[in-house]
């Protein structure tokens, strides 16, 4: 979460043990740095240099004004970060990141979602030292009905390899309002073998994907349409379903498989 100080919002990360009468929530990881407004991000346990601890990712960028602070290593906006559960210190993972909305530690892959702008939401593996673009490289475009600044005027470059980035897995063009992603477990579904589960919101449809083999491409991806905004969705192994958070109506949806 943030809090707001003299027109200026901190990162705060805070802990407790789960109970159900009163939680006690301690300090984890206060950022001394400040923006004009942090926008949505993950927490995912990972591993890291032998350390365990939480990986982060953290967005804060105009519609239409980037800066170039999502470059800027010194900085952790617009990057995925680690904070060992000892040091409570946060290194940069990796760079140049819009707004993320998904993040998931499957092994030693990490696959992260973000909103591009007008167009280009992306799925991004995540390498340790990458830099994934932005605000240089994007496959969308600045919106019509936002005041443009210089940056995005000029426009995004549409190649990312050739300019030094890590280009995306996938950009969907035009924008889905990407969320979270999930990996399917192998035993809720004979035919959904080694598939992930992407969520959307605008275009309120699940996707179930199959990457190839490195994780660096798509081999096929599936549109399932469920009617509403899809902020989040997570695996309940107990009953082996998948359950939604719907934002239209404030409701849980529950996605199961009839095959046995």
């Amino acid at each position: 979460y943030f809090i707001r100080k003299d027109e200026c919002e901190y990162f705060r990360i805070v802990v407790s043990d789960l109970n159900l009468e009163n939680l006690e929530f301690k300090k984890f990881y206060f950022s001394n740095e400040c923006g004009p407004k942090f926008s949505a991000g993950r927490l995912q346990f990972y591993n890291h240099n032998s350390e365990d601890g939480l990986l982060v990712s953290i967005g804060m960028e105009g519609f239409n004004k980037p800066t170039n602070i999502p470059q800027n290593k010194d900085s952790i906006i617009s990057k995925i970060i680690f904070i060992g559960f000892e040091t409570k210190e946060h290194i940069i993972f990796s760079i140049g990141h819009r707004n993320p909305q998904g993040l998931m530690v499957d092994g030693k892959n990490i696959i992260s979602t973000e909103h591009g702008p007008a167009g280009g939401d992306e799925i991004n593996k995540i390498k340790f030292g990458g830099n994934y673009g932005w605000p240089i490289a994007s496959y969308g475009m600045a919106y019509d009905y936002v005041e443009k600044n210089e940056t995005s005027s000029k426009g995004y470059l549409k190649d990312h390899s050739s300019n030094n980035f890590i280009e995306p897995v996938y950009a969907f063009v035009p924008s889905i309002g990407i969320s979270q992603i999930v990996k399917i477990p192998n035993s809720f579904s004979k035919l959904w073998q080694d598939n992930y589960l992407l969520s959307s919101l605008n275009d309120q449809s699940l996707y179930r994907i199959k990457f190839n083999k490195n994780i660096d491409g798509i081999l096929s991806m599936e549109r399932i349409y469920i009617g509403s905004r899809i902020r989040d969705i997570k695996h309940f192994e107990y009953s082996n379903v998948f359950i939604m958070a719907l934002e239209d109506h404030v409701e849980l949806g529950i996605l199961k498989s009839e095959i046995e």
